[in-house]
């Protein structure tokens, strides 16, 4: 999966592992992934939303996002 934040007006889309606590899914990294949004409804029922936290892979650290922060898109 992918998450986007919005952040002092920029819009920043990163591949991510998602969890809730219960669960996580992990990003693909293969040349044909598309990195569709964790708010898409085809991960609706997956995950808790009011626990549901994006971990954002960044160029040298992981960004832990809740999902409170998380848009779609």
């Amino acid at each position: 999966p992918c998450a986007r934040i919005v952040q002092r007006g920029r819009s920043v889309r990163r591949r991510c592992f998602a969890g809730d606590g219960g669960r996580m899914i992990m990003p693909a990294f293969g040349a044909y992934t598309g990195s569709l949004n964790v708010l898409d409804r085809a991960y609706a029922g997956l995950f808790r939303l009011e626990t549901l936290v994006a971990y954002m892979l960044g160029a040298e650290r992981i960004f832990a996002i809740s999902g409170s922060m998380l848009r779609p898109g």
